[in-house]
Order: structure tokens, then sequence, then C-alpha cells
């Protein structure tokens, strides 16, 4: 079981998202309301993981990642948010955010979102990638990322994951099995120095803008 750390300026909504991960098998430690605060609980506890909401009067979770990324420490660390802007994401995600959920969607994509931080990958909510990739790509090709040395093959896999494709898509339009897709993708997420597809497409949209 993980030890969270849930920050969130809205005391209803903090009780209730305690209530619902301990329902779920997870550790809530303790709970914070304000940026402040929650620096100064990382500070003195050890947890796994924090659970921050990104709108707080004092700065909120893009304040406490660049803190605590700034100070060095590399807790894992999951947005919780309404929403949230193409240039915040791509921010937060050159910050080493692990997660980004939307609060308005399925309560099981935050527990899908923090059983995948757990095991060292990074999830990012659909939703959110699309928004990056509509906003760097509109009326733009697929950068090929000719600098990491990718085979043809391989670019021409980044270029269908820019586009939106997912692997069984990917392998269908390429004459690959679905396998062999991830073989690549793992090849090419080693050459680029990343581990997600997340961080594929965040790195597309960064050489496109």
């Amino acid at each position: 079981m993980s030890k969270l750390l849930l920050v969130d300026d809205h005391p209803i909504f903090l009780e209730g998202l305690r209530q619902f991960l301990e329902t779920n098998g997870h550790v809530v430690q303790d709970t914070a309301r304000t940026s402040v605060d929650a620096i100064d609980r990382v500070a003195h506890n050890s947890f796994d993981l924090l659970v921050l909401d990104v709108s707080m009067a004092d700065g909120g979770g893009l304040h406490i990642l660049r803190t605590l990324r700034g100070a060095g420490n590399q807790i894992p660390i999951i947005f919780l948010t309404v929403g949230l802007k193409p240039v915040e994401t791509m921010e937060a995600v050159k910050l080493g955010i692990n997660g980004i959920v939307l609060k308005h969607n399925d309560p099981s994509n935050l527990i899908t979102c923090i059983e995948a931080v757990k095991r060292g990958d990074t999830w990012i909510d659909p939703t959110i990638i699309e928004r990056v990739l509509k906003r760097s790509m509109a009326g733009q090709s697929v950068p090929v990322l000719p600098q990491y040395g990718l085979t043809r093959r391989q670019e021409e896999l980044v270029k269908l994951v820019g586009e939106g494709l997912r692997n069984r898509e990917i392998a269908r339009r390429c004459g690959l099995t679905e396998g062999t897709v991830k073989l690549h993708l793992h090849h090419i997420y080693g050459k680029l120095g990343i581990s997600s597809r997340a961080q594929l497409i965040m790195m597309l949209a960064a050489e496109a803008m």
C-alpha cells in the first residue's frame, strides 16, 4: 500500500477523496490545504506519492512541483485538476510530473494513474495529451527527431504516435503485430531518453512549437 499526501483547498472534496482512496486500498497519511503547508509536510515526513490540486490560492500544484524539483526532490507527483493549459502541461512534464488526472472524468482513472506511477510509469489523461497535440501540431507535420538517429521504421512510428494513433491502429497501418509495435516503441524511448508515450508526445509537441 502506498502512503499518500493529498493537497486541495476544498475541504469537502479533500475528505471525499481521502475516503475514495482508502476504500481502494491506499493509505492517506496526511492532507494539506495550502502549497506552503504541503511543502512543509513533505520536508518533515516520508510519503510515497503526492496527489495535488493544480489551482489553489497560494500557487497550487505547479508551484509545489517547481519547488520540490528545484530542491532536488523526485518524489512521485500526480496532478488532479479540472483542466490544464497545454503550456502548463509541457512545463509539468519537463519538471518531471508523474501523472495528470482530470477531476471530472471517471474516478477509476485516479486509481489507474496511481498504480501506473507506482510501477514507475507516467500516466497522463488522454484528453490532456490530445489538447497538447492539437495546439502544437495544428497545420504542421509531425517532427521526425532526426538528431536521435532513429531508423526509417522508427521515424514512421513516431509520426503515427504524433498523429494520435494507438498501438493497435499503428500495427494495422504498418502491417505489424501490436507486440512488435510495443518493442519498436521501447527502442525508440531508449534512444530518446524517455520512458513513455506521454513523454514522446510532449517531446514532439515541444519540437513543433
